[in-house]
């Protein structure tokens, strides 16, 4: 009982990161900084963050699901649902990297991160 209990704080509180994501994701880059340069490469590092953690989340739900398949079965809901969850994870993940190379192209080439 404690293990559900576990996965499912697990899964609230990845969605409030997929929910931040989509949040932070919505806002264009160059508008948020302009052409200050330290915000700019501060967001890249942000996102950068962002995209790491995600893809870790992503990975962890891939690993849980595998083992839910061996216990349950492949058609399992509770597979279903985390295999899911990891790919809005990626996709989220990706968004943040796409967002992250946006920044640091806006960046000078000879500006050290």
């Amino acid at each position: 009982m404690k293990r559900v209990r576990t996965v499912g704080l697990g899964a609230l509180w990845a969605m409030s990161v997929v929910a931040a994501g989509c949040a932070t994701a919505s806002d264009p880059v160059v508008a948020k900084c302009g052409s200050n340069y330290t915000c700019l490469r501060d967001t890249m590092f942000q996102y950068r963050q962002q995209a790491a953690e995600l893809s870790a989340l992503a990975q962890r739900y891939e690993l849980e699901a595998m083992a839910k398949a061996r216990e349950l079965g492949q058609d399992a809901e509770p597979v279903a649902k985390s295999r899911e969850l990891a790919k809005q994870l990626r996709a989220e993940a990706q968004q943040a990297d796409e967002l992250a190379r946006d920044a640091q192209r806006q960046l000078p080439h000879n500006m050290k991160y």
